[in-house]
């Protein structure tokens, strides 16, 4: 199991302003990061990807092709990286991002993991790669394969 911890990962900017990216993992099949969203405006497209949000800390409206969804810690929704998408923070939100590259897909859910490729903890943002089942007690967002 290797960790990395939230802390020693660089914030990137978005290009709209209203929030920042710490980028977790990426290579061709699929990307993990975590978003902190300061201020409402439009996500960025993401065409032929598939995303799953999940909220960590903060409660959010996060409309998706016109329908508007209430987000509170642990809330997950999945969308297609080409749905117009818009975020109405209620303050400062952090939120987990796993997107894949189709025809790729993740088994992303919320809960303690078994085996997992990735888990994330949604109190301290540690992520863990490679879980052994018992190696993390923890909740968070648990992604299980991709495939």
């Amino acid at each position: 199991m290797r960790t990395l911890d939230y802390d020693d990962v660089p914030d990137q900017p978005w290009r709209n302003g209203g929030g920042t990216t710490r980028e977790l993992h990426r290579d061709e099949r699929w990307r993990l990061s975590i978003a902190t969203i300061r201020a409402a405006g439009r996500f960025s497209a993401f065409p032929g990807v598939e995303r799953t949000f999940t909220v960590a800390r903060g409660t959010l409206v996060l409309t998706v092709a016109g329908t508007a969804h209430r987000l509170l810690p642990g809330d997950l929704l999945e969308f297609a990286g080409e749905d117009e998408v818009r975020a109405a923070p209620d303050g400062e939100v952090t939120a987990v991002n796993v997107m894949t590259t189709r025809p790729h897909r993740a088994r992303v859910r919320v809960g303690v993991p078994g085996a997992a490729e990735a888990f994330v903890d949604l109190t301290t943002l540690q992520t863990f790669f490679a879980v052994a089942p018992g190696d993390v007690t923890a909740q968070g967002v648990v992604v299980e394969g991709i495939t």
